[in-house]
């Protein structure tokens, strides 16, 4: 992004849920936002419907504990630098609550981590990474980090429908 871009953006959304992706956003979206003088929103996300199994209740009540825990984390951690740092959970399918939540609060930005927490790597993105990518309405940028091999995968970029930024492919590693 641009210095003349970041001066536009007074406000940026970054989903979390714990990993070192995620991590990852948060301190990239920190670093813009102090740039462009924005405020952070971190929304953790409660997960109960994408999976085939349905949840009790106490199970997403421990959920819900979890993700506030990881709020609290982020507001200890972070909570002395310069950005107006805000949080919230949602529970719902990550991407839609991504999506709804950049609605509702207008943001400017959204920032994620390459893939999360599932466990799973999808190839190249994360599914909810790929999906916020093809829906969102404002700029995505996927921040940089660590690819599944362990080097750096900050210098493969493409951009993305929405006019954000996302890992792209390096032809000459393609098998």
């Amino acid at each position: 992004m641009s210095p003349d871009a970041a001066d536009d953006v007074e406000s940026i959304l970054v989903p979390i849920d714990g990993s070192d992706a995620a991590t990852a956003a948060l301190e990239t979206a920190l670093s813009l936002a102090e740039t462009a003088g924005a405020s952070v929103h971190v929304l953790a996300v409660v997960d109960v419907e994408s999976g085939p199994l349905r949840f009790d209740t106490d199970f997403v009540t421990d959920l819900e504990d979890a993700r506030r825990r990881l709020l609290e984390e982020v507001r200890s951690e972070y909570g002395d630098r310069t950005v107006p740092v805000t949080g919230s959970i949602r529970r719902g399918v990550p991407a839609r609550a991504i999506l709804r939540e950049a609605s509702e609060r207008d943001v400017d930005l959204i920032v994620l981590g390459r893939s999360g927490a599932t466990g799973i790597v999808a190839p190249l993105l994360g599914s909810t990474t790929a999906r916020v990518l093809r829906r969102a309405t404002v700029p995505v940028l996927v921040a940089p980090g660590e690819d599944e091999s362990g080097t750096d995968a900050s210098n493969s970029r493409t951009p993305s429908r929405s006019g954000g930024v996302g890992p792209g492919v390096d032809p000459s590693t393609d098998p």
